[in-house]
């Protein structure tokens, strides 16, 4: 059974909340649930049943009881239904981090190649990746199909890259850069600001009343 069609745009706080729902749905297939109910992942998402009701709403309609219909959705709607290569610059700390963590190393995500200046890490492989010279980095881009780059770089480079991702059409910019990035009618950007979540906690301990 599936809800309503809905043709509105979808808020990105809608956005945002459906890979969470995803994570949870995969923990429970895992589990061994055959069915869930809106409520169930409100639960381990942190939110209302209503809520979860709505989004799937706003997203078009989604199945309301078998997990397996319903994390096939949730991966069409994400566009994990296809493989995204790939690169990262920026081979410091943050970048070897990135690229020594395996779950950013799936089957739906692979990382092909890692950029740096640092004439140390040139020719060096991190978990596999192989390790370029950025002076190569454009090149490369025009060489092979890449769908996403990852730039994690400080601030002052993080532009100049950015440039040259998106005078090669890339896709999709994961940015972790202290650097705002616009995304274009050609390039999307996801920015991740480290000190925007712990900002947030220093807030919600702040206000938050002393027992």
């Amino acid at each position: 059974m599936y809800f309503c069609l809905y043709s509105g745009e979808i808020s990105e706080a809608t956005i945002k909340r459906l890979p969470i729902y995803y994570r949870n749905v995969c923990s429970m297939e895992a589990e061994g649930f055959d069915k869930v109910t809106s409520s169930m992942i409100a639960e381990r998402s942190g939110n209302t049943g209503v809520q979860v009701r709505q989004d799937f709403f706003s997203c078009g309609g989604a199945p309301k009881y078998e997990i397996s219909e319903l994390k096939f959705w949730l991966e069409e709607k994400l566009g994990l239904q296809k493989k995204y290569k790939s690169v990262i610059v920026g081979a410091g700390n943050l970048g070897r981090a990135i690229l020594n963590c395996d779950e950013y190393k799936t089957e739906k995500f692979f990382i092909c190649a890692a950029f740096d200046n640092n004439l140390m890490f040139e020719g060096m492989e991190i978990n596999g990746v192989p390790v370029l010279n950025v002076r190569l980095f454009d090149k490369y881009l025009k060489e092979n199909e890449i769908d996403i780059v990852i730039i994690a770089t400080p601030a002052s480079a993080a532009e100049k890259i950015f440039g040259i991702a998106t005078d090669n059409k890339i896709k999709g910019v994961w940015n972790f850069a202290s650097v705002d990035l616009k995304s274009t009618e050609m390039t999307q950007v996801s920015s991740v600001h480290i000190s925007d979540s712990l900002m947030t906690l220093s807030f919600k301990m702040h206000t938050k009343p002393q027992q």
